[in-house]
């Protein structure tokens, strides 16, 4: 039997395998996440307001700038390295075929030597836009907190 899920639960479920792309760090899974002409900002946060630190546009660049940063660590990743809570998920109707979601995320680390470390946290604003089908994030606004961004 199959059971029919309504537009915001699809979306929860694509907000939730993003992260899951992300931290196991299956490129392929993204790929099939992300609208085409997708965009995506990310602001540090903190005290004074927020700055922007990077813009994308379009799925392969974002994708890039995902995998970038898993070049960069790559000697210290293994699976359950990171790993994304989330949490306070809103998520709403915001036109025709759009879904707006807004929502946490935690930054769980695993050290070897001390165990689970909070490296951070985020505030993500998405439209999911559906897309021949399917739920894909079309505009992501990120607020990053706590987390040193290695450039």
């Amino acid at each position: 039997m199959t059971i029919a899920m309504s537009p915001v639960e699809q979306v929860r479920a694509q907000l939730a395998r993003q992260k899951w792309a992300v931290d196991t760090r299956d490129a392929a899974a993204l790929a099939g996440l992300y609208t085409a002409d997708s965009a995506q900002v990310i602001y540090q946060g903190g005290p004074d307001g927020r700055r922007e630190i990077a813009r994308s546009r379009g799925r392969d660049e974002i994708i890039a700038g995902i995998t970038a940063g898993w070049e960069r660590t790559a000697a210290t990743w293994y699976p359950g390295a990171l790993i994304h809570q989330i949490g306070s998920v809103l998520a709403e109707t915001a036109g025709e075929g759009e879904i707006r979601c807004r929502c946490y995320a935690s930054f769980l680390a695993l050290d070897p030597e001390t165990g689970p470390v909070l490296k951070g946290y985020a505030a993500y604003d998405d439209i999911w836009a559906l897309d021949a089908g399917e739920w894909r994030l079309a505009y992501r606004e990120t607020v990053m907190y706590g987390y040193a961004l290695s450039r």
